[in-house]
């Protein structure tokens, strides 16, 4: 029997994700939970949630410990039945086969978890080549993004202390901690991304965000003036 699969959903203002976002976990095969954590919404994404829970019956928790993608994330963790986790982003779909996948993956003693390969949801050369090199770095890294669908073993989430509350790349620091304890592996399936973030802030400023904020995450630096860039929709 396949062990369950947690999924842990960051949420902030996305009202109008929840109802295509649960559309597509709906298409998904194998057993699952799904845990909304809720960032302090001001729209109308409680709900949004509220008025879709019944199609998961018993599967669906909503938690709103408040701001912090890292925090709640945690948060959502605590309450995790399953014993892998997967960290899913409200703007990402994946394969209906992919959490099968993950389960045989994770059978692997010496995997203690992993992501998938990104593809952007519309196309577009410069997308297109964002998603290539973005690949390209994880096949040889195993440094996940959260767009890419990080999933851990619980128990090695616990163990080496969930998420660093950072104001972001937590999911970047999160892959260093658990690639000390063994494998993290690619699943050769696409998680598509929604490019809203490329489209509200501008392709080139916002590529240029995040290689200033890997470089400077490399000293332990984290200015603010990234976080919009970085964290805000």
């Amino acid at each position: 029997m396949n062990n369950i699969i947690s999924i842990i959903t960051p949420v902030l203002d996305e009202e109008e994700n929840i109802e295509p976002f649960l559309s597509n976990l709906n298409k998904l095969e194998g057993n699952y939970e799904l845990i909304f954590v809720d960032g302090g919404s001001r729209d109308g994404t409680l709900e949004e949630i509220e008025r879709c829970r019944d199609r998961f019956h018993n599967k669906l928790t909503l938690l709103t410990p408040g701001p912090g993608r890292a925090v709640q994330m945690n948060k959502g963790a605590e309450v995790a039945e399953g014993d892998i986790l997967l960290f899913l982003h409200v703007d990402c779909i994946l394969t209906k086969d992919s959490l099968g996948i993950v389960n045989e993956k994770m059978k692997d003693k010496n995997a203690v978890g992993g992501g998938f390969i990104q593809a952007f949801s519309k196309s577009g050369q410069f997308l297109e080549f964002l998603s290539y090199f973005g690949n390209l770095r994880v096949k040889f890294t195993k440094t996940f993004y959260g767009d890419y669908g990080i999933f851990l073993k619980k128990d090695i989430f616990d163990d080496i202390g969930g998420y660093d509350i950072i104001p972001f790349l937590e999911d970047v620091e999160i892959c260093k901690k658990a690639k000390k304890r063994g494998k993290l592996i690619r699943i050769q399936r696409k998680i598509y991304t929604s490019p809203r973030r490329f489209s509200s802030k501008g392709n080139i400023r916002l590529t240029i965000a995040f290689i200033l904020a890997n470089f400077l995450n490399i000293f332990g630096l984290r200015p603010g003036f990234l976080v919009k860039y970085i964290v805000e929709k």
